[in-house]
């Protein structure tokens, strides 16, 4: 029997809930919060419940959120005549900022591109066209512990698993900064310009990785070798086979890279701190728009898993989710261009047409269909994107026709998450997703299934949660949201934030150099402090297990899936935490 808990602590005022494991199912723990100065406060444990096949026996939460008094505490649990007790943990003042959030800024400055990857990056090849044109590819941040390559997005192969990537990053630092101004002031005035900084020195290498043409490259990928001479412009396959398919489709890194330089347009304005200024910012992202505009389609490809053959491909809900982040902030860096406007209501209105419900069953939860073939859309990275640019674009342009039907999707998208996720035995508060694995039917999942259009990708889904996270706190914020399912939303977000953080099964956490039980990815390429890993999957031989790093997978061929560092963990958490709500005095 063990009792877990976030090992940063809760915030005073926010959801906070222990998970006590290794019960019997059925059986119901007695609990005390024992505080420092021997006080006891009693807890309600809720009777233990097995999840789906994750292994550790029955899990039981209880809720700590009535305590409201700030101070030290350790937590007991007594079940069969055996009591134990968690690690100690404060209960404060924004505690998951606090502990967090200058962490999480520093991990970007370190795995920042510099010295002679630089060098050699400052003229990189293109694949394919030894003897053409150089890349100017300087800057940016590394992708992983063992990755120093650099992307907008890697899988692009598939139509909807492109994650967001580097360009991701730079508008959460942007957004983010935007949040803790509003949300934690203090952290403003201590981190704000940190954020800003490092916003504007990866908005500084979109700009540069540019062809003359007007698209933005993919990525430049050394085949996992870590060797310079290796190091070229190219879009990467699996078994690390590269393409010349480098040109950046709207999932493909190219929309969430206009609205970081928009973004970064409307900050250079007033603070000319980048290497470029406002102007060259926001011409960049204009014509990257609208060199999407025309040629999208032209960049999109497809892989046969069985031939290897490259296929032609349709757009997807993601290309219209990052076109309308793009067409969203362009509007609002530059609202006297109605093309902007028009753009960001056509991809909002096809977003709107991408819902789905089940006839059979009209009280189920719905789902966002995502692609030609009717799979719904699922993600292990940025499973909250459809949310966040739905209110972004309501947000920029209220007065759009579809403007107030935007926020009612997003409103009934979280609602549905919340329903999904709380349909099953969960006392983590873990989201369940509807997924679809490659040649299988869809269904409700904890995890992203093993079998998919990659062909091999399936890792932890930090950045997932935070993604949701993040979402979650968006709604939960708008005045058209019911309060009782603001107070959900919110209790959701701390429920992700503190899996990151140590409350979840194997009692690890995420975020190395805070916490216990750590884990490392490899000496010859080590973590670094402030950095989050990839995190918890389904079991690698069944998908409604529960697996982490073991001594027997570490250091093997597969410890990346766990144990690798990855920089959109790091932002999706940065988002989210900036988000929370603060109860501090100002």
């Amino acid at each position: 029997m063990r009792v877990l808990t976030s090992h940063l602590g809760y915030d005073l005022g926010a959801a906070k809930r222990a998970v006590v494991a290794g019960l019997a199912e059925g059986e119901t723990p007695d609990c005390a919060l024992v505080r420092d100065d021997g006080r006891r406060i009693p807890l309600a444990a809720e009777p233990a419940v097995h999840v789906d096949a994750w292994a550790g026996g029955a899990y039981a939460r209880v809720e700590l959120s009535r305590v409201e008094e700030a101070g030290r505490y350790r937590l007991e649990a007594t079940a069969g005549g055996t009591t134990v007790a968690s690690e100690p943990f404060t209960i404060g003042v924004e505690q998951f900022a606090a502990g967090t959030l200058s962490d999480v800024l520093y991990a970007f400055k370190a795995v920042r591109s510099s010295g002679e990857i630089d060098r050699k990056d400052r003229a990189a090849t293109r694949w394919g066209d030894p003897e053409g044109p150089t890349v100017d590819a300087r800057g940016g941040w590394l992708d992983a512990s063992g990755d120093p390559s650099k992307f907008l997005s890697h899988l692009t192969y598939s139509p909807t698993m492109s994650p967001q990537q580097i360009p991701m990053c730079v508008w959460a630092l942007f957004e983010a900064r935007d949040r803790l101004a509003a949300r934690h002031p203090r952290f403003h005035r201590a981190l704000g310009a940190r954020a800003r900084d490092e916003a504007l020195f990866g908005a500084d290498f979109l700009v540069r990785f540019r062809a003359p043409e007007g698209y933005f490259y993919t990525g430049i990928f050394d085949g996992l070798t870590k060797r310079l001479e290796e190091r070229i412009v190219n879009a990467p396959l699996p078994e690390c086979v590269r393409t010349d398919r480098f040109q950046a489709s709207y999932r493909g890194g190219g929309g969430l890279a206009i609205a970081a330089l928009a973004r970064a347009a409307t900050v250079a304005r007033d603070e000319p701190l980048g290497e470029y200024d406002a102007a060259s910012y926001l011409d960049a992202a204009h014509g990257a728009f609208a060199d999407l505009e025309r040629h999208n389609r032209d960049y999109l490809f497809g892989l046969d898993l069985a031939t290897g053959e490259l296929t032609p491909s349709s757009e997807s809900i993601v290309d219209d989710v990052c076109a309308l982040l793009a067409a969203a902030e362009l509007a609002a860096a530059d609202p006297g261009r109605p093309a902007y406007r028009e753009a960001a209501e056509r991809r909002a209105a096809g977003l709107l047409a991408r819902h789905r419900g089940d006839p059979d069953d009209p009280g189920a939860p719905g789902w966002l269909e995502a692609w030609d073939d009717g799979r719904p859309y699922f993600s292990p990275v940025e499973a909250g994107l459809p949310i966040v640019a739905l209110l972004r674009y309501a947000a920029v342009l209220p007065d759009a026709a579809t403007a107030p039907a935007a926020t009612a999707l997003a409103i009934r998208l979280a609602e549905e998450l919340l329903a999904r996720t709380e349909a099953v035995a969960n006392p983590f508060g873990y989201p369940r997703q509807r997924v679809q694995p490659r040649g299988g039917a869809p269904r409700d999942a904890f995890f992203f299934p093993h079998e998919n259009d990659s062909g091999y990708w399936w890792q932890g889904e930090n950045a997932a949660l935070g993604s949701l996270a993040f979402a979650a706190l968006l709604v939960a914020e708008l005045d058209e949201t019911e309060p009782g399912l603001a107070a959900r939303l919110e209790a959701f977000a701390a429920d992700q934030l503190a899996w990151i953080l140590g409350r979840n099964p194997f009692d690890a956490s995420m975020l190395h150099g805070r916490g216990r039980n750590t884990v490392e990815y490899s000496r010859d390429h080590p973590n670094v402090p402030g950095g989050i890993v990839n995190g918890i999957t389904s079991a690698p031989d069944d998908e409604h297990g529960i697996a982490f790093l073991t001594e027997e997978t570490a250091g093997g061929p597969d410890s990346w899936r766990w144990a690798e560092q990855w920089i959109p963990h790091s932002a999706w958490y940065l988002l989210a935490a900036s988000a929370l709500p603060s109860t501090a005095a100002e």
